[in-house]
């Protein structure tokens, strides 16, 4: 499954003043959590990432981006709210973080039936709540049962969990899953189901359970949430997965504060002030022109650095709502994408960064391009034509007619420091006589226009899956439903056969193989004008923490660090030694590659 990236949106922040806080002196957030003494279990792979000498303790602040429609991802699927629930929840069984194999997480064990169609989970029977109940084979029942009520808006969960019986609870700590047809995600999708607490959620309204998610099983609960400014998390001194070997070294901050805030221009500044721990830079401009200089980096109390990993690559682009008339032309959708000027965007405004995609599935190709398929280039020449051969006809007024109807749509958005790209596309639609307007709205507004298919046009950005399954972001029986990973309604019999086709080979290169005929098909339908991707993460973050060896792990962005660092006392005592001396620290590297297994 493929995710929607997070998103931003607009908030005011008391940066007046921030200038003189000392980037040492991490925000107060509560008392330190004490530990409950437990003793590590015996046996168990560690994982390969952490480091199991890495200290607890700590505040951990970062940027949010936009405050989210949800905290509850079930109902809002973006990378923020993902990150939140997967500190909150516990899957049955994970994704080793290096390799492709299972790791149990709620699940101590498992069998697979010899038609690889049973699945029986036995839940560890330390697993518990945070109330103190424990953790049952009823709660991951009754996450199938949430999921796939069809009154909740959970839609994008139901398009897997379709395949499935409903969850069998064979005795409190096991629980029985069924596929009712072949699918080659049919143990990763049982695997991955989550508990929920029952005992808590069972007469309330899932669809309410937005920024309230008091019961968790994970290593971190809420903490004061203060709404549109910023969401606190605080690490669970008695949780019971700290006796795994697995999590040694791993969730060692005591609090991870998120700040929201839109303009990243203003995040920048915040993070320079100290007011920022980590911030992950998605804006080349500013990344280039003015990171390199500032003081902070120069003297190395700041790193800046980017790293390059294993990351799944998806793509961004501008999604067409085919639900609407003027979209469901393919030529008119072509022609669209043709006078989207992004070699002009990449050079001035992106300090070729980035590499442009010809791909839905970049990462399928050697360097994330299909040699099979060239770059769309800007040509308002060939828009023209594409146009006329739709039957587009400028007016006296100079705007295209068909039926009597101008060409005009709205292209809504939820960032403002992107304007100045969406503006290029404004005039390149003008110059061919076609009437677009932007709308700039809340995330939280975005994010509900984009489930109900309430817009013309919009930027979107999704993140991938190391297990790439096309079916909830293509297949035509989800084009018609609220919240779906379908946003642009694509209805195509050619792809509906080839994800059928998918399902059932068990073959990865097969499967990817396949997926590159369904990629070739919606580069020929084109359902989204196709933009840029980063091929690196750029980080900048004060040089007082201690992290992985490749800083990040093997396929995770930024999110790895809520995970896998710490606060570093004798770098933290460095940088402050230095900012009072005004002297510069030992250099850092600026590039790093991961070349771990």
């Amino acid at each position: 499954m493929i995710k929607r990236l997070a998103l931003l949106v607009s908030l005011t922040l008391p940066l007046a003043g921030c200038g003189k806080k000392s980037p040492t002196a991490p925000e107060a957030a509560g008392s330190a959590i004490k530990d409950v003494p437990v003793q590590i279990e015996d046996g168990g792979e560690p994982d390969p990432v952490a480091v199991p000498t890495a200290l607890k303790g700590g505040t951990f602040t970062t940027w949010a981006g936009g405050y989210p429609k949800s905290l509850n991802m079930w109902l809002d699927y973006n990378s923020f709210s993902k990150s939140v629930c997967d500190l909150l929840f516990e899957p049955l069984v994970a994704l080793h973080p290096t390799r492709d194999e299972p790791v149990g997480i709620l699940a101590k064990s498992w069998e697979i039936s010899s038609d690889k169609k049973t699945f029986t989970f036995h839940l560890d029977p330390q697993a518990k709540w945070s109330d103190g109940q424990p953790v049952t084979a009823e709660d991951v029942q009754f996450y199938y049962d949430t999921m796939m009520n069809p009154k909740n808006l959970t839609s994008i969960f139901r398009v897997d969990l379709s395949r499935f019986s409903r969850p069998e609870v064979v005795d409190p700590l096991t629980v029985r899953i069924t596929a009712n047809q072949p699918h080659w995600a049919n143990f990763w999708t049982a695997a991955g189901m989550v508990a929920f607490p029952k005992h808590v959620w069972k007469d309330l309204d899932f669809n309410r359970q937005n920024f309230e998610l008091p019961v968790v099983s994970g290593p971190y609960q809420l903490g004061e949430i203060k709404t549109n400014r910023s969401i606190q998390l605080k690490r669970r001194g008695d949780w019971w997965g700290r006796v795994k070997q697995f999590n040694v070294g791993k969730y060692n901050f005591d609090y991870l504060l998120f700040k929201a805030m839109e303009d990243r221009n203003k995040a920048f500044e915040l993070f320079k002030s100290g007011g920022l721990d980590l911030l992950p830079m998605y804006t080349a401009s500013i990344w280039v022109q003015k990171t390199p200089d500032i003081p902070q980096v120069k003297k190395n109390w700041i790193v800046r650095q980017t790293v390059a990993n294993q990351e799944p690559k998806a793509f961004q682009g501008m999604a067409m709502n085919m639900q609407r008339p003027l979209f469901q032309d393919p030529k008119v959708r072509q022609a669209l994408a043709l006078l989207f000027n992004r070699e002009l965007m990449n050079e001035k405004l992106m300090f070729d960064q980035y590499f442009l995609l010809n791909s839905y599935y970049p990462d399928l190709y050697p360097n994330n391009q299909n040699p099979a398929v060239p770059l769309v280039k800007y040509n308002e020449e060939a828009a023209r034509a594409l146009l006329k051969e739709a039957g587009w006809t400028v007016g006296a007024d100079g705007i295209l007619q068909k039926d009597g109807k101008p060409f005009s749509f709205t292209i809504v958005h939820y960032d403002g420091s992107e304007l100045r790209h969406l503006n290029i596309y404004l005039q390149s639609l003008k110059s061919v006589g076609i009437d677009a307007k932007i709308e700039v709205i809340s995330m939280s507004s975005f994010q509900k226009r984009v489930d109900n298919h309430d817009f013309d046009m919009c930027w979107t950005n999704w993140g991938a899956s190391r297990l790439r399954d096309p079916e909830a972001s293509w297949a035509s029986k989800t084009a018609d439903e609220i919240a779906t990973n379908n946003v642009t309604a694509l209805k195509d019999p050619e792809i509906d056969r080839l994800i059928e086709q998918q399902k059932t080979e068990m073959d990865m290169s097969k499967r990817n193989d396949i997926l590159r005929q369904i990629d070739a098909r919606l580069v020929a339908i084109s359902p989204f004008v196709l933009m840029w991707q980063n091929a690196k993460n750029r980080l900048l973050y004060w040089n007082k923490f201690g992290t992985p060896k490749y800083v990040l792990d093997k396929f995770s962005k930024e999110e790895a660090a809520l995970v896998y660092w710490w606060l570093d006392p004798a770098k933290e005592k460095a940088l402050t030694e230095a900012m009072k001396a005004d002297a510069a620290l030992p250099p850092v590297p600026a590039e790093v590659t991961y070349a771990g297994e």
